[in-house]
C-alpha cells in the first residue's frame, strides 16, 4: 500500500476549534487539539438542567462551548471540574445549565489521563486556572 491519506471528519475539526477557545486547551497544538477532539463527546442541556451534580465525583472533564453553566449562583469556568475528574474529589456544588441552556464537550477520565500524560502544556494550563481560582 503506497500512500494513504487520512480525512478528518468535519465534526472533529469543529470540536477542535471549540476546544481551542477554552483554556487550557488553548495551549495545545493543532495536532493535539484534533486528537483530543476525536475523543470528546458533545452534550446539550436545557436551561436549569443539572450538568454535574454537587457531591458527585466527576467521571469527565467538562468544557462549555455554547450557552452557559452556573455554579453557586455564578457563571462556571469554561472548563470544569478538573480536580474531581483527575483526583476523585467530590464536586463542590451543582453545575446547572444557564438561561439559554448549555452545550458542552466532555472528556472521559481515561482520555483525560492520557491527555495529561501526552500534553504537558495542558497540565500547566490546568495549574494556571487553579492558581487563578485560588487567588
Amino acid at each position: 500500500m503506497a500512500g494513504r491519506s487520512t480525512m478528518i471528519a468535519a465534526q472533529v475539526v469543529a470540536e477542535a476549534l471549540a476546544l481551542a477557545a477554552c483554556p487550557p486547551f488553548d495551549r495545545l497544538t493543532e495536532t493535539e487539539l484534533l486528537l483530543v477532539a476525536s475523543h470528546a463527546r458533545r452534550f446539550e442541556y436545557e436551561p436549569g438542567e443539572t450538568v454535574l451534580a454537587g457531591g458527585a465525583v466527576a467521571q469527565r472533564l467538562v468544557a462549555v462551548v455554547g450557552g452557559s453553566v452556573v455554579v453557586e449562583g455564578r457563571q462556571a469556568p469554561a472548563v470544569f471540574d478538573a480536580p474531581s475528574a483527575l483526583f476523585g474529589l467530590p464536586t463542590r456544588a451543582d453545575y446547572i445549565a444557564g438561561g439559554r441552556g448549555a452545550q458542552v464537550l466532555c472528556l472521559a477520565r481515561p482520555h483525560l489521563f492520557t491527555i495529561a500524560r501526552e500534553c504537558p502544556d495542558f497540565v500547566v494550563g490546568l495549574a494556571a486556572i487553579r492558581a487563578g481560582a485560588d487567588a
